[in-house]
């Protein structure tokens, strides 16, 4: 059976009290062992399980979650794994959107961003969480934000629900060489089989390709600021296609249902397009280029860049577009073109040791004495020198 985890608003006050105290002395340089004693009075009529190094480790995320959350993280209690795996707010959002005609139970809810915005858009929410301190943040989390959730301490596996969704984002390890079902927890195929008969949602590893995910359904690869962030697995009616692209905040889509444009290599030109690595990541290279009806040529493709020769510029926020400058064969020579055309700063594009790359940068700025800021890409063992577009 599972406890419905409950918290009151007070007990929130005091919490929140506590680490906005904990934010104030980390930002003046004071050590944990001298924050916590003082933290810890503040925190003598709470009742609830959270001490003061909880409330110290939750203003250290703070201090650093604003990218993740914008204004909300001054709202938010999180543990350190409980904040690695957390979703940021913007997919947050979007993925409650498009479950908003569903009552939903998320059954690893963690510390339960995801499950406040289902608060805030589906018919109804609730959540269920194995970690009992995790399933405290996670209510804690909810009263703050005002969320219209209910959250729940127990296992998942022995968890009772009429939720016509299911969704589950599920832990997994920090590294492995290839990312499967068999490290997930909670299994996702043995939530399925728990929960026969109901629509699902996973979050997976990002990682997967669409050929290694054996769930049949849509499999929703999510561009956060032209990063690769998430996979989602829907089935059953929330299933449109079967692979599909989302580049947030923009929400443009691209999926394998969009007409796919041959794409062939070609020369450099004047003008490159840079390809949202999700796009290529999701096999949906040739699906956006037909989409777009953009006349391009690949110039250059690896593991994690991909770059188009372009006659014409298509609004996409999968592309990123640079117009190329100059041409070096050596990087004498680069250092050379890079003061031709009126170079100050440069962004290396190419791979490079990140223990190299300051060095690198620094020996091609420090005798550019222009005004332009400029990219600088590899291709075919040539410094190609560009501008953003």
């Amino acid at each position: 059976m599972a406890e419905v985890v409950e918290v009151n608003v007070k007990d929130i006050e005091i919490a929140n009290n506590a680490v906005k105290l904990a934010q104030e002395m980390v930002k003046r340089g004071y050590q944990a062992k001298q924050i916590m004693p003082k933290v810890k009075k503040v925190l003598k009529k709470i009742n609830l399980p959270f001490s003061a190094k909880d409330a110290y480790v939750a203003a250290r995320i703070r201090l650093k979650a604003r990218d993740k959350f914008g204004p909300l993280a001054e709202k938010l209690f999180f543990d350190e794994s409980g904040y690695r795996y957390s979703t940021p707010s913007i997919i947050a959002d979007y993925r409650a959107k498009r479950l908003k005609d569903y009552y939903v139970a998320d059954v690893s809810c963690g510390a339960g961003m995801q499950l406040a915005f289902f608060g805030f858009r589906c018919k109804r929410a609730e959540g269920v969480e194995i970690n009992k301190k995790r399933a405290f943040l996670a209510a804690m989390n909810i009263v703050s934000l005002n969320s219209n959730s209910t959250v729940y301490w127990g296992d998942a596996f022995k968890f009772e629900t009429s939720a016509e969704v299911i969704f589950s984002d599920p832990a997994r390890p920090e590294s492995e060489k290839f990312r499967s079902f068999s490290t997930l927890q909670p299994n996702p195929i043995n939530i399925m089989k728990k929960f026969e008969g109901k629509i699902f949602v996973f979050e997976l590893p990002p990682q997967m390709p669409p050929e290694r995910v054996t769930i049949k359904g849509e499999k929703e690869y999510t561009s956060l600021n032209f990063k690769l962030n998430r996979l989602a697995l829907y089935t059953g009616n929330l299933s449109t296609c079967n692979v599909s692209a989302i580049s947030l905040p923009s929400c443009e889509r691209v999926t394998d249902l969009d007409e796919r444009a041959k794409l062939e290599k070609g020369e450099l030109k004047d003008l490159i397009a840079e390809v949202d690595r999700t796009v290529v990541h999701s096999n949906l290279l040739e699906n956006l280029v037909g989409k777009l009806g953009l006349d391009a040529k690949i110039v250059y493709m690896d593991g994690r860049r991909t770059l188009l020769s372009v006659n014409e510029l298509k609004n996409s926020a999968f592309l990123r577009y640079y117009r190329v400058l100059s041409i070096a064969k050596s990087f004498s020579e680069c250092k050379e073109k890079l003061k031709e055309v009126g170079a100050k700063k440069v962004t290396l594009r190419f791979e490079i040791p990140p223990d190299k790359y300051w060095s690198v940068r620094k020996e091609l700025e420090k005798e550019l004495n222009g005004e332009k800021r400029v990219d600088l890409f590899k291709i075919n063992e040539k410094f190609v020198i560009c501008s953003k577009l």
